[in-house]
């Protein structure tokens, strides 16, 4: 076992998801820029071990990552293809770290749906299946959409233009999410891109990945404000990213979406991505809270 912490966990499990993308072309739910994504705020998990499985010869292969999600945590495990064995090592040391995370938190799992080893696993961990579902989507770079242009009384800008301007996630995700997101080695503010109103103020904004290493575009986040939702600047603005990634040389892009998100259907599908996998949410309750003042 070989615990990691902060950039080096990420640094780590960011090769191993390339190495896991370059042996599998779909498979999978995560890929390496998801992981620079999550570093996008300040977080408890930064400063915890995360645990690696290394091979004979030294070279990582398997990992369990725990990250702070606010009000929960979440656990994910990563195998690189043909050590699927060391998934059965690295499990039972990842569970017996729950009960010590900070305020007695509920713990969430991603599993893919076909995934059958992991979903054993989690059972017998004392995970249970929820109702959050979401999907895996990819598409060939040949087949995206024509960029158009935005809606009269809005323009398009990316971080290069707008590297003054407060970043349109401040919001959602604090005051230090450009800073953070610009120490990620994936992170191009040519691919951070936003559609602001005849204001100035931020419409709408989406985040795109471009990964040197497998070629893979990935879409991560994209929200549309409420109040400039039905306007087509997500479709704008998805089609204006998958532009840029191909002109940097993806050959494949990918977006995970919510299967609740009739809207996030909609886009990608119109968009033309095409859905190859599913997966689903699991939860294991925390320990029970002691009252203040009781033993």
């Amino acid at each position: 076992m070989r615990p990691r912490v902060g950039r080096e966990a990420l640094d780590a499990a960011t090769a191993m998801l390339r190495q896991f993308r370059l042996v599998h072309s779909t498979a999978g739910m995560w890929e390496a820029a998801d992981l620079q994504w999550w570093w996008r705020t300040p977080r408890r998990s930064d400063s915890r071990e995360q645990l690696f499985w290394a091979d004979a010869n030294g070279r990582d292969v398997a990992a369990t990552l725990l990250t702070e999600w606010g009000g929960h945590w979440g656990l994910d495990a990563i195998v690189v293809p043909g050590a699927e064995e060391a998934l059965a090592q690295i499990w039972p040391a990842a569970v017996a770290l729950l009960p010590d995370l900070p305020e007695a938190p509920e713990v969430h799992i991603y599993i893919v749906d076909d995934d059958e080893e992991l979903l054993g696993l989690a059972s017998a961990a004392g995970f249970v299946v929820t109702d959050d579902r979401g999907a895996s989507c990819w598409m060939p770079v040949d087949r995206r959409p024509s960029p158009e242009r935005p809606p009269s009384g809005y323009r398009l800008a990316d971080r290069v233009a707008d590297a003054s301007r407060p970043h349109p996630m401040v919001s959602r995700n604090g005051a230090q999410v450009a800073e953070r997101l610009a120490a990620t080695p994936l992170y191009r503010p040519e691919l951070d891109l936003c559609i602001r109103d005849a204001r100035g103020a931020s419409a709408a904004y989406g985040l795109f990945w471009f990964d040197p290493v497998t070629a893979i575009g990935h879409v991560e986040p994209m929200r549309t404000e409420d109040a400039h939702q039905g306007k087509g600047l997500a479709r704008c603005l998805l089609a204006e990213g998958l532009e840029r990634l191909a002109a940097l040389g993806a050959h494949r892009i990918k977006v995970n979406h919510e299967l609740s998100n009739p809207a996030a259907t909609q886009l990608y599908r119109g968009a033309g991505f095409e859905r190859v996998s599913t997966h689903t949410g699991w939860v294991r309750a925390g320990r029970p809270r002691v009252a203040s003042g009781e033993p």
